[in-house]
């Protein structure tokens, strides 16, 4: 099996070191650069052969000169294919909106253990949007609070627009538990399902639902009453 190629963007040094380290415990990723700033990355892939791009960037929000966010649009405009994963100490609202709208599809925090940050690039790499739990209740909350305040003004239209998406039972309890945070791997041992099976109904989720992210399909979720 081909590993999944990963670079970090992060300005800590000894963090930096720490996943060269523990990377290498792992047989289907593969550390293949790391950047103490936005700018060394992005000059990296521009001159990189396209079979040397990675599949993965881990990008820290707090850098020196371009931020993480920057950078991300930068790398998201240049290199569509390339998924970028937050990593980082913010837990703030208004930080990981800015990131998912930048095109960010997963934001983990870095007290994450490598484990299961290991286990959110697979996810990431097979069409998932991983969060940490954390991050996915302050999703949850900033999400319900804009409910509130913004009445019709939603990404999607009026709360009280009806819609039929046709969502089967076994997708309403997937997407109640994306709402949760829940991994693809608690959901398959939840349902018991195996965990291919979850990104199938996950993916037919985001078709009925007109949406590309975890996030947008948690907003549209709580916005039509889905769950």
């Amino acid at each position: 099996m081909t590993p999944i190629k990963v670079a970090c963007v992060e300005d800590n040094t000894s963090l930096r070191k720490r996943f060269e380290e523990q990377f290498e415990f792992f047989d289907d990723i593969q550390l293949v650069a790391t950047f103490a700033t936005g700018e060394a990355a992005l000059n990296a892939l521009r001159k990189s052969a396209p079979s040397k791009l990675p599949d993965i960037v881990l990008m820290d929000i707090e850098l020196p000169g371009m931020s993480g966010i920057d950078t991300t649009i930068a790398i998201k405009e240049l290199f569509p294919d390339i998924d970028v994963m937050m990593f980082t100490v913010f837990e703030d609202e208004l930080k990981i909106f800015h990131a998912i709208q930048a095109g960010a599809a997963g934001y983990l925090l870095k007290d994450d253990p490598i484990e299961d940050v290991a286990q959110a690039i697979r996810e990431l790499h097979a069409g998932g949007a991983p969060m940490s739990q954390s991050i996915a209740r302050t999703v949850l909350s900033f999400l319900r609070t804009r409910n509130n305040m913004s009445g019709k003004d939603s990404l999607i239209g009026s709360v009280h627009e009806p819609v039929e998406f046709d969502l089967s039972v076994r997708e309403l309890e997937l997407l109640q538990g994306l709402v949760q945070g829940e991994t693809y791997q608690t959901l398959a041992k939840k349902l018991f399902i195996s965990p291919h099976t979850v990104k199938t109904h996950i993916k037919n989720i985001y078709k009925k639902l007109h949406v590309h992210s975890r996030a947008l399909a948690v907003r549209v979720a709580l916005d039509r009453g889905l769950v």
